[in-house]
């Protein structure tokens, strides 16, 4: 059976911090004035949409469908 893939952001700045986020692919992402980076491209249940850096995975974990429905959310610790 497959899954969706969901990221959590666990430090306490992390974009809805504690909220699950379905991963939508990873994406290429120049912020301007800085050199692109590798990102997740994920989607809040309020229909927001974010780019969460690949390099940046101490603020975040990656959780399944199923954690998702049995509410194992990780918790928001930094």
């Amino acid at each position: 059976m497959n899954q969706k893939a969901f990221l959590v952001g666990t430090h306490r700045y992390s974009f809805q911090a504690g909220k699950p986020a379905e991963i939508l692919g990873v994406e290429f992402v120049t912020p301007q004035g800085l050199n692109a980076r590798a990102c997740y491209r994920v989607l809040f249940e309020d229909g927001r949409e974010d780019f969460v850096p690949l390099a940046e995975m101490h603020h975040f974990e990656i959780i399944s469908e199923e954690d998702v429905r049995a509410g194992m959310i990780p918790k928001v610790v930094r």
